[in-house]
Formats: structure tokens, C-alpha cells, sequence
């Protein structure tokens, strides 16, 4: 390899990210100068494309290629960047690729995308340049001899614009093989990979915002801010179709719904910009510290100034001063009030919402009320310091925080404070965690606890004020309840009958994002509690699991116990009305006279037993006493998916059912524990039998000493009982209906699998298979398969090129797999910060979270938990998708239609001026053969001294005007005017006197080889038509 030099480096350090749109920093929109005037088209006269590099493989350098005196380079060593030319100007260039090796990938962080801009004359021209691409790098650690700094080339790729438009501006992944400087394979080089497609405005702004020379802080700032103006566009946007689409399918009142929709478009104009313009919202514990920190010394200064309480003799009552702040509007009545009158005012609808989350499916609206006996986490609690508690929430990919209230053990939010949350939900059966902490500054938060909520378990148009115990974990057998929260809860579904069909999708992952590191703590507790690393060897993890697969074992036991006494006995199990039935006994039976009789029907009844296990346990699960228990019955889904309206909204009351549910577990525990008394004393009694019968006589010896990696096989071994344990509670969710939609849908399948069986042939099918398993796969005839088959793959050779091209296939699926996760995390991290959870999609724990008697839930009124989200604060949404410039998914979706309608227009437009530029060639071609044409026919007729007029010329003007009215008309006039010579050769050579020499020297004159192919030389326009003429 040759050495060179980027002319770029002489004048710019490779860290840099030229841009090449040179733009303001105010919104980009295509200018009036864009738009062609001369044809009345919108078609925008610059083509703008996104570019992605996205990265290379298999990068190499050769010792003949080297620096001359330079230590030997090793190819995981270097750190390679890519520069992008036109000609010898440098249009862009990536930063060094974040991880040393051959195998780079280049993200937002390192500059991989960037707009290129060129007029469409300049695409539509022949002589254009092209666009190279070309993969330098530097070594790291190594001192060279020549102190110029260089960077060595280590390939190249050509490409040409009217190529990039028409084949890979799909936005497609494209490897192109590296090329040598002088653009020719010089063995392999390895391969770059880039995407193209059109730019939209809002890609040209981002790409501005991204290559620009600011901080960190301030380009995820506009990239928020720039999130936010999409989707307030795209909601116009949205709302425009659905408009549009009810207006198709109403003909009667179309133009009412015209005109509707029209006013709505003059109304989003105006609006968008309003809209754009909400605040943007911010986490409790991404806040400036400096600027808590001086409030709270303010507040620590003036509460030893002020009193906290005072007592008023008009009521005879102690009121306490509201905490944080009295209401704004009412200061003077909110400053101080009784204990009754602030737990009154909690419970009046919030002021201030927070919107979050990006999905579409349904939102759930969630309000922090208060909390109840919280442990102190701060010293001094004599003189007042006490725990200055917060809540954080998390569902999907939102996270939001209330307000702090200091020094309170029992602390209330009041409606002006920040409490009241709305997260856009994008799957029925998430889970909404939230957790309590104590707010420290300069110091990590303190946990106090945490619950974890099904949302599946709630219907629509209700209000659930619910009351929970805080745990500090919920994987562990010894957890700690320190204290407890209210919320209050309303779940809202756009389509009940739609979100329970897609919860058949699997669940994507979902990560969230924050900028600082005590926040990432914050929220990681938030979805995991206090032993969030179940991989590394922790001795209460590892004893909890132990405990947890022993009380499995007794469960499944006492279980087991109970049904088999219940259906032998025909004890009640289905309660009828009033009355206990034992139906399952009934149906029992008959499956099992059924078995004896027919035996080929156990297949299709070992598959309806699926669904009769999952419905009893539905029924078990329906008729505990305590209605927070109760799951939601198998015909609730059935019937919201057969369209069918589902029941009236849900009223609970505080209490309800306690009584009954306290005796109902007290009894469950109660023979769980003689259960396991009964085993304890069977254990004992066999050990002490074993002692006294111990007939060994030989020497006993010390154990071994502890191993060195004890704490590593203890730690792997914790793994795998993990992993072991995982899938025991998938199948505990799913029995106990904890995840009811997804219990649905099991059941519903195995039911429906199992009755359509019933109809198969299972004699014959369970005859035919044996006789094909036995005869076909175990004859006599499988000495000469295996003969075939270790004949063909005898040779080492074709298994290893067989596996070679197998792994290669895998390696190259696993490394785009890679590419996308790290572009995906390079753009969160750029947008939202750099520390990311992952949200748990199920609740994989030993302990669920129910609510507490006190929780009530009364029918939804609209003046309770309806807030207008326009004037609401928000977070960005975090869940994104797309391939260069990720986006949430409506962004996405609309920004690749304006992307495709760009490129179909510039196509059309590149067509037009290329017909444009062939037709003026093909003119001055035209007016030069006609030139020729002319002198050779004067030279003729002077050498032949005959007087002639000009009608020999007149099959000339003829042929050309025929030439002329079939290119105007679309026709081929090359054939036209072919044809029509040749029938006027014979009238030329006897009317015209113009001989068959003269015509031959025109032919010869011209390069043809036959007289009838002078028709070729008349392809004119009208303008040299004109001038011929003349």
C-alpha cells in the first residue's frame, strides 16, 4: 500500500466533524429558492442525501505498505476513521472509531451521518464527479521514526450519484469491497458499510445540531427540543388523516367533514408552534445541586426562624404548615392547615401533569398522593432532620419524579406540587414500578422501598385510590416492609379488542436513559430493588433461592395433595349461586372412562387439559374473598375479543372482603406450617434412625480445604439456579393468572388446538407413525444411508468450507445485530444520557405487590384524572426506532413517507433533465451532420458542372420535417426517416439528377456503410430545423 496523505490533515485535526450543509442554527425548511419557478413544479432543484457510515470489516495493513523506519503496525491495534471527498475537497469526516480493532463501527458520537447537497442540473450531467470514501487510521502506542504525523490509507470506494439515487437510496445496509488508491482490488482489503436515502427537513436540522461544534450538554438539549417539534408535527399530522379517512368513508357529509378538516389545519398552523413551546420537564435528581443545595440551606436557616405549626381558636384546631410550598394562587388559606384539612386537599385533582412515554396503545394516569410511616434515613432526627423523601416512577421507557418534601416521615403531595403523571403505554401487560428514597446531596439517594404493579389486573373508566407496603426487595425470602404509599390510578385503553391482540407480539426491550449516575442508581432500584445483581455470588441471593425452590416443592405438594383428595372425594370446587359443586370431579371422570375406552383419544385430551388446569386455576383465583386478588375472568377476554362490550365499571370499597381474605390466608398458612412441622419431624426421626443403625466402622477424614475459586463456582452455580428459578415463576404467573392476558391466550390456544383434535383420525395417524418411525428409520436399508452420507462428507476439506461459509453467514447476521444495538445506544445516550436500564417486561420475582384493604375504586368522573395534555409538561419519548437517524416510531413512520415522496420527485426531475441534455446533444450532432451533408452535396454538383435546382434538396426538408413531427409526438423517428429515404432513392437518382457516386462519397463522408443509412444524419430539433431553412 502506498503511503498518502489526506491533503484535510495539513489544515484540520482528525477529531473533527466538518459539516457539509452550511446552515443557521435557527430550523431548516427547504427555501423558495429550492422550488423551480420555471415549470410551475414544487420539485426542489438540490438534492439533499443522508448519508450513515456505518462501518467497516475485516480491515488489514501490509509491511510493504508501511511507513518507511515505522514499527510494524498490528491490525488490532489501530483506530481507524473515514474521510468523504469530492474531487480533492473534504465534504466530511468521521471522529477515530470508539474501539480499537479491524472491525469499526462508527455512531452518532463519532460523526457517522451527514448531509450531502448538490444541485439536480449537477446529477443530471455526464461529467460529474464522484464520491469517494476513504478508511485511514492511525496506530495507537506506536512511536514512528517520521514525526509527520501521517495516516496510512487502507481503502477506498467510488461511487457515482446518479448510482447512489437510483439503486441504494432505500435506506438499506450496502458493503462495498475497499479499493487501492487508484480505485483497483489489490487483494482484499476488507469492506465499508453505508446506507443512503433522502433527507428530510427535520434529518438536515438534526445533522446540523449533531456534526455542530457545541457541548454535549447543549446538543442533547436541542435534541430534545427537536424531538418534541417532530412530534408536536406529527400529531397534526396523524389527526389530518384520521380526519381525512372518516371523510372518505362518509359520503353523505363530505363536505362537512372537508370543511372540518380544513378548519383543523388552519387551527394545527397555528397551533404547532404553541404546542412546541410546552415545558419541557425535568427529573428530580438531574436537577444543579448547587442550586438545591442553596435552596435547602435558605429553607434550613429560615425554619429555625419560623414555626411549623400554630393553633387556631376559631376551630380549637392545630394546623401544620403545607410542605413544600403553599398553593400559589391561595397562600394565605394554604400556608397552615389541620391535619384533616391537608388530607382533604390531597386528594382534590392535580394542577400540574407530566406527560411521558412513546407509546400508542393506552396511557395510565398515575398520581402520588402520599406516604405512611417511612424510617428516618437521616441523622439528627432530634433536631428535625428527618428523611426528605421523593418518589420515582417507571413504566416502559418513562421515568418521572415528584417533588421532595422535606423532613416528613408521613409526607403528602399536594395538587400544585409536581405528583401527577402520565405515561403513553405501547403493551397492555407492562409494569409500573415505583419506589420511595431520601434525597442527599452530594451523596448517592438513600432507598427506602419499592412496588411493583400489574396493570392488566385494572379496567377502564375507573379510579383506583390504591395503598401499598414498601419492600426493600422482592426476590429475597427475608424482605422489609418500611412503610407504605397511596396512589391514585386510572388505566385508559384506546382499543381493548387491538391491545389484546398484540400482546401476542413478543415484548421488545425497553431501556431507559438519565444523565447522571446517581439518578441511573435511582432507577435501577426503581425496577430490580435492592439485589439487582443476581449473577455475582451473594450469600442471602443464594439462600433465598434455596428457600424459594424448597417452598415450591411444599406448594406444589400441598397442591397436589389437595386436588387429588378433592376430585376422589367429589369435595365442592365451582361455587353455583350459593352452592359448591364438584364439577371438576364430574368432568374428571369422564375423561378418565373416556381414556379407558378409547386410548387413542389421549393426545387430544392430554391437550385439553392444558386449558382445564389454567380455567381452574382462573376459578380458585376469582373466588378468593379479597377482590385486589381476583384476576380477570377467562370470558372478560373472550368477550371483549368477540366485540362485545365488557362489563360496567368496577366499585370497591375500603375493607371490603377483609375479614374473609384474613381467615382465608390465615388457613392457607396455617396447613402449609403443619405441612412443613410434619416433614421436619419425619426428617428428624429418619436422621436419629440413621445414627443408631450407622454400621460404619472405618476411619473418617478431614475435608478438603477450601478451594481458591469458591466464590467463583458458588457464584456460577447461583446463576444457573437463577436461571432455573426464572423459568419456575414463568410457570407461576401463568398458573396463578398473575399475568392474566398472556394466561388467556395460552389457554385459549390449547383449547382450541385441543377441540379441533378431536376431529383427527388418531387411529390411523398413531399407526402410521409408528410404522414409519420403526420402518423407516430403523430398517435394514439405513446401513446404505449411512454409507451415502459418510461417503459425501468424507472429504476434511467440504466440512470445514461447509462450516466456514455457515459461521461466515452467522458472523455477518451477529455483526449487524451489533452494529444496530451500538448505534442505538450511541444515539440514546446522545439524546437522553449515558447510563441505561433495561425495564423488566415481566415480573419475574418470589413476591407480587397487592394492594392493602384501605384501597377503594370508584367509577371514573371526568373531573378527576381527565387533564389537558397540551398544556401538560413532557419528557421525551425514549423508545425509538429507525435506521440512520433513530426516532419514536410515528416520527419514523412519517419522516420515511416524506423521505420516499423527496426521492420520487427528484427522480422525476433528474429523468426530465436528462432527456433535456440529450436532446440538445442529439441537436448539435444534427446541425453538424447537416453541415456536412450540405458541402458535400455542393462540392457534387459543382464537380459535375449540371444545373440543378434546389427541388434535389426538397427530400431533405421533407425527411426533416418528418424527423421533427415524430419527436415531437413520441415516435421513433430514426425508423420514420429511414423508410422514407428509401422509398426516394429512385426518384433522386432520376428526377433530381443526383447520382448514386455522389450519394456513396456522402455515405463514405459519414462512416456508413450502405446509402440507406444516410437517413441517420437527420435527428434535428425545431431549432435547427429553423436554421436549416434559413
Amino acid at each position: 500500500m502506498v503511503k498518502m496523505i489526506p491533503p484535510d490533515e495539513r489544515s484540520e485535526s482528525t477529531d473533527s466533524a466538518p459539516s457539509v450543509l452550511d446552515i443557521s442554527d435557527e430550523s431548516v425548511y427547504w427555501s423558495d429558492t429550492d422550488v423551480s419557478q420555471s415549470d410551475g413544479s414544487n420539485h426542489p432543484k438540490t438534492i439533499h442525501f443522508l448519508i450513515e457510515i456505518i462501518g467497516a470489516t475485516n480491515l488489514c495493513m501490509r509491511d510493504d505498505d508501511l511507513i518507511p523506519n515505522a514499527i510494524s503496525w498490528k491490525n488490532c491495534e489501530m483506530q481507524p476513521y473515514c474521510i468523504v471527498k469530492r474531487g480533492f475537497n473534504v465534504l466530511h469526516k468521521t471522529k477515530k472509531a470508539e474501539q480499537l480493532g479491524c472491525n469499526p463501527i462508527w455512531t452518532f458520537a463519532t460523526s457517522s451521518i451527514f448531509v450531502l447537497s448538490l444541485p439536480v442540473k449537477e446529477l443530471a450531467s455526464l461529467n460529474h464527479e464522484k464520491l469517494s470514501f476513504l478508511v485511514m487510521a492511525k496506530q495507537q502506542g506506536v512511536q514512528m521514526i517520521d514525526r509527520t504525523n501521517r495516516s496510512i490509507l487502507l481503502g477506498s470506494v467510488q461511487l457515482d450519484y446518479a448510482t447512489i439515487l437510483s439503486q441504494w437510496c432505500d435506506e438499506k445496509r450496502v458493503e462495498f469491497p475497499l479499493m487501492n488508491e487508484v480505485n483497483e482490488e489489490e487483494g482484499f482489503r476488507g469492506t465499508l458499510a453505508l446506507r443512503f436515502r433522502i433527507a428530510t427537513k427535520s434529518d438536515i436540522e438534526f445533522t446540523h445540531t449533531l456534526n455542530s461544534k457545541k457541548t454535549k450538554k447543549k446538543i442533547r438539549e436541542g435534541s430534545k427540543r427537536h424531538l418534541f417539534a417532530e412530534e408536536a408535527v406529527t400529531k397534526a399530522v396523524l389527526k389530518d388523516r384520521q380526519l381525512a379517512s372518516d371523510s372518505a368513508h362518509d359520503d353523505t357529509e363530505s363536505e362537512q367533514s372537508q370543511s372540518k378538516r380544513h378548519l383543523f389545519l388552519e387551527e394545527a398552523k397555528t397551533k404547532t408552534t404553541a404546542m412546541t413551546d410546552r415545558q419541557l420537564g425535568i427529573l428530580t435528581t438531574e436537577e444543579d445541586e448547587t442550586i438545591v443545595a442553596g435552596s435547602s440551606v435558605l429553607n434550613a436557616i429560615s425554619s429555625t426562624f419560623r414555626r411549623n405549626s400554630c393553633f387556631d381558636r376559631n376551630t380549637g384546631l392545630t394546623k401544620f404548615r403545607v410542605k413544600p410550598n403553599p398553593d400559589p394562587k391561595q397562600i394565605e388559606a394554604t400556608t397552615f392547615m389541620s391535619d384533616h384539612e391537608i388530607k382533604n386537599e390531597t386528594r382534590q385533582p392535580s394542577q400540574f401533569w407530566c406527560e411521558v412515554g412513546s407509546g400508542n396503545m393506552g396511557k395510565v394516569y398515575l398520581e402520588v398522593l402520599s406516604c405512611h410511616d417511612l424510617p428516618n434515613m437521616d441523622l439528627g432526627e432530634n433536631w428535625g432532620n428527618l428523611t426528605d423523601a421523593f418518589v420515582t416512577a417507571v413504566c416502559e421507557d418513562g421515568v418521572v419524579q415528584t417533588a421532595i418534601i422535606d423532613d416528613e416521615l408521613s409526607p403528602r403531595w399536594m395538587p400544585w406540587v409536581k405528583r401527577a403523571f402520565c405515561f403513553n403505554i405501547k403493551h397492555m401487560t407492562s409494569m409500573l414500578y415505583f419506589a420511595v428514597f431520601d434525597y442527599d446531596l452530594g451523596f448517592a439517594h438513600e432507598p427506602i422501598g419499592r412496588v411493583a404493579v400489574n396493570l392488566s389486573h385494572f379496567k377502564q373508566d375507573t379510579v383506583y385510590t390504591l395503598k401499598y407496603n414498601i419492600y426493600n426487595a422482592a426476590n429475597v425470602t427475608e424482605r422489609t416492609n418500611n412503610g407504605a404509599i397511596t396512589v391514585r390510578l386510572r388505566v385508559e385503553v384506546r382499543n381493548e379488542k387491538a391491545a389484546y391482540i398484540a400482546a401476542l407480539q413478543p415484548r421488545p426491550k425497553t431501556y431507559v436513559n438519565v444523565e447522571k449516575e446517581k439518578t441511573f442508581r435511582v432507577v435501577r432500584y426503581t425496577c430490580f430493588g435492592e439485589y439487582d445483581n443476581e449473577e455475582d455470588f451473594d450469600v442471602t441471593i443464594m439462600r433465598s433461592y434455596v428457600n424459594e425452590i424448597f417452598g415450591y416443592r411444599r406448594m406444589l405438594n400441598y397442591t397436589v395433595n389437595n386436588s387429588i383428595k378433592s376430585l376422589m372425594f367429589w369435595r365442592g370446587q365451582v361455587r353455583v349461586f350459593v352452592v359448591m359443586l364438584p364439577l371438576h370431579s364430574l368432568l374428571f371422570f369422564c375423561v378418565g372412562a373416556i381414556i379407558v375406552e378409547r386410548p387413542y383419544m389421549f393426545p387430544s385430551l392430554l391437550l385439553l387439559s392444558v386449558p382445564w388446569i389454567l380455567l381452574a386455576r382462573n376459578r380458585i383465583s376469582r373466588q378468593h374473598p379479597s377482590p385486589w386478588r381476583r384476576c380477570p375472568s377467562f370470558m372478560h377476554y373472550l368477550r371483549t375479543l368477540l366485540g362485545a362490550s365488557p362489563k360496567g365499571r368496577e366499585r370497591i370499597d375500603a375493607y371490603e372482603g377483609w375479614e374473609k381474605a384474613e381467615e382465608y390466608e390465615e388457613n392457607i398458612k396455617k396447613q402449609l406450617e403443619e405441612k412443613q412441622e410434619f416433614a421436619e419431624k419425619m426428617a428428624e426421626k429418619l436422621q436419629r434412625l440413621q445414627e443408631l443403625g450407622d454400621d460404619n466402622i472405618w476411619t473418617q477424614v478431614a475435608g478438603n480445604v477450601i478451594p481458591m475459586d469458591v466464590f467463583v463456582r458458588l457464584g456460577r452455580y447461583q446463576t444457573i439456579m437463577g436461571g432455573i428459578l426464572k423459568k419456575m415463576r414463568m410457570v407461576k404467573i401463568i398458573l396463578s393468572w398473575e399475568d392474566s392476558i398472556l394466561a388467556f391466550w395460552i389457554t385459549a390456544v390449547f383449547l382450541v388446538i385441543g377441540l379441533v383434535s378431536l376431529l383427527f383420525p388418531w387411529p390411523l395417524i398413531l399407526t402410521w407413525t409408528g410404522r414409519t418411525i420403526i420402518w423407516g428409520l430403523f430398517g435394514p436399508h439405513m446401513k446404505i444411508v449411512d454409507y451415502i452420507l459418510t461417503s459425501k462428507y468424507k472429504s476434511t476439506d467440504n466440512k470445514v468450507e461447509t462450516s466456514i461459509i455457515f459461521f461466515d453467514r452467522k458472523e455477518k447476521l451477529a455483526r449487524m445485530r451489533r452494529e444496530e444495538a451500538v448505534k442505538l445506544k450511541a444515539a440514546k445516550c446522545l439524546r437522553f444520557g449515558k447510563f441505561i436500564t433495561l425495564v423488566p417486561s415481566f415480573n419475574l420475582v418470589r413476591h407480587y405487590d397487592h394492594p392493602l384493604p384501605e384501597s377503594t375504586a370508584r367509577p371514573w368522573r371526568k373531573i378527576l384524572m381527565a387533564p389537558d395534555l397540551d398544556e401538560a409538561s413532557w419528557l421525551p419519548h425514549q423508545q425509538l426506532c429507525g435506521t440512520i437517524i433513530p426516532r419514536p416510531e410515528n416520527l419514523a413512520m412519517l419522516n420515511k413517507e416524506e423521505s420516499e415522496r423527496e426521492k420520487i420527485q427528484i427522480k422525476e426531475q433528474v429523468q426530465s433533465l436528462l432527456k433535456k441534455e440529450n436532446f440538445y446533444e442529439l441537436s448539435r450532432t444534427s446541425a453538424n451532420n447537416r453541415s456536412t451533408v450540405m458541402e458535400r452535396s455542393m462540392v457534387m454538383k459543382q464537380s459535375d458542372n449540371k444545373a440543378h435546382t434546389e427541388t434535389e434538396y426538397a427530400v431533405v426538408i421533407e425527411q426533416s420535417n418528418v424527423e421533427y413531427k415524430s419527436d415531437k409526438d413520441g415516435v421513433d423517428g430514426s425508423a420514420i426517416t429511414s423508410s422514407f429515404f428509401e422509398s426516394k432513392t429512385e426518384w433522386l437518382l432520376s428526377k433530381n439528377g443526383v447520382t448514386e457516386e455522389g450519394l456513396e462519397i456522402i455515405a463514405h463522408s459519414l462512416s456508413l456503410t450502405e446509402v440507406g443509412e444516410i437517413s441517420a444524419i437527420f435527428q434535428a430539433s425545431e431549432t435547427m430545423n429553423i436554421a436549416f431553412y434559413r
